[in-house]
Parts: structure tokens; sequence; C-alpha cells
């Protein structure tokens, strides 16, 4: 969503957004930008080849009528061809990059597959006028392994759409979806990935369990690791306490933000450099978070005052803060508000699109400069 919501926010401040993505699903119905859905050929390789080539024609289309771009924003994947068409017709390239690449080529095993992916990613790093890394440890690398210049660079956090993501009672909610009230909730919103950790909170169930019996888990979404996670809980005897769902609406999401008590992330190691993007959906909900202290959660929350961190892959440790937490209101009251403020001051994407925004102006300013 963040790709819709960042153009939405772009076309309300007065832009014209031409967005170019696959022609999966209803794109048009996600955002009041100019949506350009290209069809590919869905085979393996073809898949690739074929949204590149259609996309770079659809663009080049645009590019020669009278609305052509003033910038490219370009999120990586794995092809420098939008790179080689700002050249073209000398308009500056921004590239937004959501993920590590480097963690990528480590983690991938074919060596000729790693050689090629680095040097069209190395093309379209050079070729780029300016980089969005989503966190400081990803600008980090850009700057140390890729020599990207720290002026190039600007961190361009994930952030949540508070419009959507807000504090709302819990009474209406637990009505509505069917849920009961006088339940204490905890709750997880997320694909559902190993790197997640919902096997480490299955682990501290028992001990959060025996202190407070009247608490229900809310495990929201869905995903490869459901099997695998709804075994271990019934190979524990905890059917009754864990709730599934399934997947729901992003629309609908908030709602089941709102019956939850307090939220987790109870990430892996593994999970890196993520930053914790429902984090910022679960502090613009107002509600408490208990979240494993991996990558850039620490960076991005620690000051935020509605974060505890707690030690990744330790059932005891989380435990112990979500014991906390439910044994006092008053605090998790108290990490609500501050946390709704954060996100508000800080990490909004109408914020974010100002940012993409202010540095759009400047490099096209920039480009136009005679050299």
């Amino acid at each position: 969503m963040k790709v819709y919501e960042l153009t939405q926010n772009l076309t309300k401040r007065g832009h014209r957004v031409y967005l170019f993505i696959p022609k999966i699903g209803y794109p048009e119905q996600q955002t009041t930008a100019h949506v350009c859905p290209v069809p590919f050929i869905d085979l393996p390789v073809l898949r690739f080849i074929s949204f590149q080539v259609v996309a770079f024609l659809w663009a080049l289309r645009v590019a020669l009528s009278k609305d052509f771009p003033d910038i490219i924003y370009v999120r990586i994947m794995w092809s420098f061809i939008p790179m080689v068409l700002g050249k073209l017709f000398s308009v500056p390239v921004m590239l937004e990059i959501n993920d590590s690449p480097h963690r990528a080529y480590a983690s991938t095993k074919n060596p000729f597959k790693k050689t090629v992916v680095h040097l069209i990613d190395k093309i379209s790093f050079q070729l780029s006028d300016h980089i969005l890394p989503v966190n400081q440890k990803i600008a980090q690398e850009m700057y140390t392994l890729e020599k990207i210049p720290w002026g190039k660079l600007t961190v361009l956090p994930s952030g949540t759409n508070i419009d959507l993501f807000h504090p709302m009672d819990k009474l209406p909610s637990c009505r509505k979806l069917g849920f009961d009230e006088s339940i204490t909730y905890i709750g997880f919103i997320g694909t559902f990935f190993r790197y997640q950790g919902i096997d480490t909170l299955i682990g501290a169930a028992p001990l959060i369990i025996q202190r407070n019996p009247q608490i229900r888990f809310l495990i929201l979404g869905d995903g490869p690791m459901k099997d695998t996670w709804q075994t271990m809980i019934m190979e524990r005897d905890l059917e009754s306490c864990f709730i599934f769902p399934g997947h729901v609406p992003y629309e609908s999401v908030p709602s089941y933000c709102a019956v939850m008590d307090i939220c987790v992330a109870p990430f892996h190691r593994s999970a890196g450099d993520s930053s914790g993007v429902k984090i910022f959906d679960y502090l613009a909900c107002g509600k408490p978070v208990v979240a494993a202290d991996v990558g850039e959660t620490s960076v991005f929350f620690a000051d935020s005052g509605a974060v505890m961190l707690v030690p990744p892959e330790d059932p005891a440790a989380l435990a112990q803060g979500l014991n906390h937490l439910l044994e006092n209101e008053t605090l998790r009251e108290e990490m609500g508000n501050k946390g709704r403020a954060f996100i508000a001051g800080r990490y909004s994407r109408t914020q974010i699109a100002e940012t993409v925004e202010m540095i759009a102006t400047r490099i096209t300013l920039e480009s136009k400069k005679p050299h």
C-alpha cells in the first residue's frame, strides 16, 4: 500500500502522477493517480522480461506526449531501464530501496544470478540522481559498499497512513467483529513468514496465560507459516487461546487493531534490516508494543516511549515484557498516547510524500542548471 498512498498523496498535492505497475487485480481502484497497469506473460523468466519491455514502451509513450515527466521515481526491481529512460530524456531519477540488496546477494545461491543482479543494481545506483533507502543501515551500505555520496542519499522510512490507522474504541470494534470485549487481546498483524517470530510468541504463551488466564492471542494475516504455527499451537494444547481471523481487507485492519490491547512484533534475528512496518501501524492506532530488538527496530522506535524492546527469539523475555504491560493498564495507556504522537509527528505518509516532493523539486532544479 505504500506506493499507492505515495502516489495518492502526491496527486493531492497537485502533481500529475503516472503509476506503472503489474496488471494484477484492480490497481486502478487503489489511488487517484493515473495508473498504467502493465500486462505481462505469466511464465518464469518471461514474466520479468515482458513486464520490463511493455513498461518501457508505455513509459516512452508517456515521455513523448505532452505529459513529459519532470521526475522518474523507481522502486528497486533488478532493472536499470527506467534510469536509461531518464538519461535519454534528461529527466532525474529517484530510486527507492526497501530492503538491503546486499543481504539479498548473500542469500542468493546461484553465483551467476548473484553477479548479474549485483551488476544491474550497481548500474541502477550509478545512474540514479538520488537514492532513498528505507533505513539508515541500508544508507550506510550504499555509502560504504557502493560508494554513493551522502549527498545522494536520504532515508525514507515506510511510515503509515495516520488517517486510516488511528485510535478507536475497543468496545464497538469488538461488537462489530464478534469478539468478547471482556477478554484482553495480544495482537499481531502481518504476513506469516518465519522471521515474524510467532513461534517465539507461542513459546511465551504458557508463561503469560499462567499469570493472566483471560488472555487471547489475535493473529491477523496469512502466509506460508500458518500450518506450522497452528501445529505448534495444537501440540501445546493452546488452540483455545489463539485466534486466526485470516487475511482481511486493508481498510478493515484498523478495526482489528482496535480490539488488541497490546501489539507484538516478535521478530527473529533473520528479520535483518526490517524497519518494522507493522509497528508504524500499531503506534498510529495508539497501541503499546512489545517488539524484538533487531535490525532497525530499535533505531526507529527506541525513543518513542511506546515500544518495549526485548531480546529476539527469547520466549521468557517476551513473556516478561507482555506480562508487565498486562498488569499495568496505566502504562499501556501512556505508551499508546506517546506512540500516536510519535507517528503523527514524524512518520505519516503525508509527511513522507512531502519529503519526496522536496527532494524531487531540488534535483529537478539542479538538473536544469548549466554545467
